[in-house]
């Protein structure tokens, strides 16, 4: 018969009581993970649809952490993040990521420091003197931005897949598709469900996304392409009742092609990469669809404005890291002044 596991408030109290032993043991796995648990539970939205995700990201920073170190999270110090964060960087992890980790362990730190009884145990928080600085957001626009060549490439490709009956390509292609048209965020284009999505009468769909700090907000893709793309992964998948739910509109096909759990952007970006390198694109990421689009944008529009506008941002200095020149400011006044003059 399997031991019940213990409450999360006696695990911690367990853990609480293991630094009283001259040498806390790695037998107490239990009570720390349940304190992880805890952690992350109680730290993450649970109206965000990407909570599971979420809670899988900051669980795997504290335990790569634990791993690296061989210490109870109390004997944790300032050295061992140092040196943790140094092996991640010599393992070729880019900035973002090994601030992210740091991060999210030091808000684990700053969790068990709030707490009245773990609170006596954690003076301080040992990530704050390891963590780096935030890093940039992004640094060129050409270190970041594909070429039209390199666009019309991958998507090639996928779409090649996607006509030989892959349900797993047409879903990636319609989704990449989806990010090169829309400009949208990570987390905005996985997170869609059913309802999310509605066809014009033009032809193209009107997509309901939450933004990046919480606010809903739609746009209009008047491209019939990407409704095509959408309808043809779902009517492969046998999930064209999917219209007006909530279920989510992107699954895993890992069974001859049947529909599973909800995709999450780590399956998309595993997948993406392979076609990336198969069409000839090193190192790329799935946010560069994000800077093309932005490129592009501002090349046509002429204005770093309404790229703001487009790429959602609330800090015209953001815009500026996407699109650090427009090259040629369009004219949209000339003519309208030009008919006002007597």
């Amino acid at each position: 018969m399997p031991k019940k596991r213990k409450p999360v408030s006696t695990a911690l109290v367990t853990v609480a009581k293991s630094v009283r032993r001259t040498t806390p043991p790695l037998s107490d796995e239990v009570a720390v993970a349940a304190a992880v648990e805890a952690w992350a539970e109680r730290t993450t939205n649970p109206l965000s649809r990407r909570r599971d995700e979420l809670m899988h990201d900051k669980r795997r920073a504290v335990a790569d952490l634990l791993a690296f170190s061989k210490k109870h999270p109390f004997a944790i110090r300032p050295k061992d993040c140092l040196a943790w964060r140094a092996a991640m960087e010599a393992r070729g992890l880019k900035p973002n990521t090994v601030y992210a980790r740091l991060s999210r362990v030091s808000s684990f730190f700053e969790w068990l420091r709030s707490d009245p009884v773990l609170g006596k145990f954690v003076k301080t928080n040992p990530v704050l003197l390891a963590r780096p600085k935030c890093p940039a957001p992004y640094q060129t626009e050409s270190g970041k931005s594909l070429t039209d060549g390199q666009m019309n490439a991958l998507l090639a490709l996928v779409k090649r897949k996607a006509d030989a009956g892959s349900v797993t390509a047409k879903r990636d292609y319609a989704l990449l598709l989806l990010y090169f048209l829309s400009g949208l965020r990570r987390t905005e284009a996985i997170s869609l469900t059913g309802k999310d999505v509605e066809f014009t009468e033009t032809g193209g769909v009107i997509i309901k996304y939450k933004q990046k700090g919480g606010k809903y907000l739609g746009r209009e893709l008047a491209d019939p392409e990407i409704r095509t793309a959408i309808d043809d992964y779902l009517a492969a998948s046998g999930r064209k009742n999917v219209w007006k739910s909530i279920r989510p509109l992107w699954t895993r096909h890992d069974r001859a092609g049947k529909p599973g759990l909800p995709l999450t952007s780590h399956g998309f970006v595993f997948n993406l990469k392979k076609y990336a390198l198969e069409a000839g694109l090193d190192g790329f990421h799935l946010h560069q669809t994000r800077h093309t689009f932005a490129r592009i944008f501002a090349e046509e529009s002429g204005s770093l404005l309404e790229t703001q506008e487009a790429l959602d941002h609330a800090n015209l200095a953001t815009t500026r890291a996407y699109v650090q020149r427009i090259g040629v400011k369009k004219d949209k006044a000339s003519g309208i002044i030009r008919r006002r003059m007597q």
